[in-house]
């Protein structure tokens, strides 16, 4: 049996520009993951299953196609394999269209399961290829570490210093269509200004590269869901976060906190107000060399 984990996927800062004519809009995001999300296990088989359960296991049976039976065949496909099959379980912790990059997470866990599996031995950067035909962000939770992630997504470019955060996830239990705040921004939208990728050896020095850019999506998302900015506001609200924001197009908002005894307390305060929030204290991962 192979297991992977498929962390969740923060965006700390999120830079949008207008639609190119592919449809597609540039970004350069901030990209780190937790210490918290989803798992996969894999046993060989002649034949390719997925079995899910979990946090909205019961809305993706009914998806015509989830996106980790697509990498697999994708992969199996690119590598040549017309008898080899898998036996995959999801156990989904992940709110489905939380910002939190569940499906792609799920997605990339697969490529780097079933790679093990198969004994491909592809290098990380042949996999983030292939990923980059399955999503935006893909490619970034193959390699599920600080990044920073430019043009559609498909450009990665790992942070050689950062430092772990402890923060808080929150989710209202609010469903937000990407597509409606796409065209919120669409309506205003702004180029990407051009930046130099941080890099940091503390969290104070980390805080004043954040504070240097924000989610572009984020006040629209607030405009299309009242929901987010009152998740916000309970956050800011908890006084010991050094930092609160939206991740992706929403609605999951995060706080970074000091330590995690902050983070534990932060939680407690949401979940009394709040008890029908997921909320989830994690450690957002730094670079190795941090």
């Amino acid at each position: 049996m192979i297991e992977e984990f498929a962390p969740a996927k923060v965006n700390l800062t999120l830079q949008v520009g207008p639609a190119r004519p592919d449809g597609y809009h540039p970004v350069d995001s901030l990209v780190v993951f937790a210490d918290w999300g989803d798992r996969l296990t894999f046993h060989p088989s002649r034949e390719l299953s997925l079995d899910i359960e979990g946090e909205g296991a019961q809305t993706l049976r009914g998806e015509d196609e989830n996106l980790v039976l697509k990498a697999a065949r994708l992969l199996a496909t690119a590598a040549g394999l017309h008898h080899d099959g898998a036996a995959i379980r999801l156990h989904k912790q992940i709110p489905l269209g939380a910002g939190l990059g569940g499906g792609s997470a799920d997605a990339a866990a697969a490529l780097r399961g079933l790679n093990r599996l198969w004994a491909l031995d592809w290098p990380e950067d042949m996999l983030a290829g292939l990923a980059a035909e399955i999503g935006s962000d893909v490619p970034a939770c193959v390699m599920s570490r600080p990044l920073r992630m430019t043009g559609r997504g498909e450009r990665l470019e790992a942070l050689a210093r950062w430092p772990e955060f402890p923060a808080l996830i929150v989710n209202p239990r609010v469903s937000v269509s990407t597509a409606r705040i796409f065209a919120l921004y669409d309506d205003e939208p702004k180029p990407v200004q051009a930046r130099s990728t941080p890099s940091a050896t503390d969290r104070a020095e980390a805080l004043d590269a954040l504070r240097s850019a924000e989610n572009d999506l984020q006040s629209h998302a607030v405009r299309a869901s009242a929901g987010i900015d009152t998740v916000l506001q309970t956050l800011r609200e908890t006084h010991a976060g050094t930092l609160v924001r939206m991740t992706g197009s929403g609605s999951t908002c995060f706080a970074l906190f000091e330590s995690r005894s902050d983070a534990d307390a932060a939680a407690g305060h949401v979940l009394a107000q709040q008890p029908g929030w997921l909320v989830q204290p994690v450690t957002l991962q730094g670079s190795h060399s941090a």
